[in-house]
C-alpha cells in the first residue's frame, strides 16, 4: 500500500475515532458544543468521490441511519421494545468497531516480516 493511500486510510480512521468519542462524551457538553461539533464533523471533504474511502462512506452511512433512528423516537414512530433492541446492537457494532480500528493500527505499526 503507498504512503498516500495510507495516509487516506488514517484520515479516515481518524474522523471515525472522532464520532466515537463526540458521541462518548456528548452528554458533558453543551448544546451550543454538541451542534458546533456536529456541524464540524458532518463536512465533507472538498472531493469526496475521490477522498472518502469505502469504509468511511459505510461509517457515515451508520451515522446517518442513527440520526434518523433518533427522530423517529422523538418523533414517537418507534416502539421502546424495538428502540431497546436497536440500541444493543449499534452498542455492539460500535465496539466492534473500536475493536477493528484498534487491531488495523496495531497491524500498520508492526515492522514488516
Amino acid at each position: 500500500m503507498g504512503l498516500e493511500a495510507n495516509f487516506r486510510n488514517w484520515q479516515s480512521f481518524f474522523r471515525i475515532f472522532e464520532v466515537m468519542s463526540f458521541v462518548d462524551k456528548i452528554q458533558d457538553l453543551t448544546p451550543e458544543e454538541i451542534q458546533e461539533t456536529a456541524h464540524r464533523l458532518c463536512e465533507l471533504p472538498a472531493n469526496p468521490s475521490r477522498s472518502m474511502s469505502l469504509e468511511e462512506v459505510t461509517f457515515w452511512a451508520g451515522v446517518s441511519t442513527g440520526m434518523e433512528f433518533c427522530r423517529n423516537m422523538d418523533e414517537e414512530l418507534l416502539d421502546c421494545h424495538s428502540a431497546d433492541r436497536i440500541q444493543a446492537y449499534s452498542s455492539l457494532l460500535a465496539y466492534s468497531t473500536k475493536n477493528a480500528v484498534v487491531d488495523l493500527t496495531l497491524e500498520q505499526l508492526e515492522p514488516t516480516k
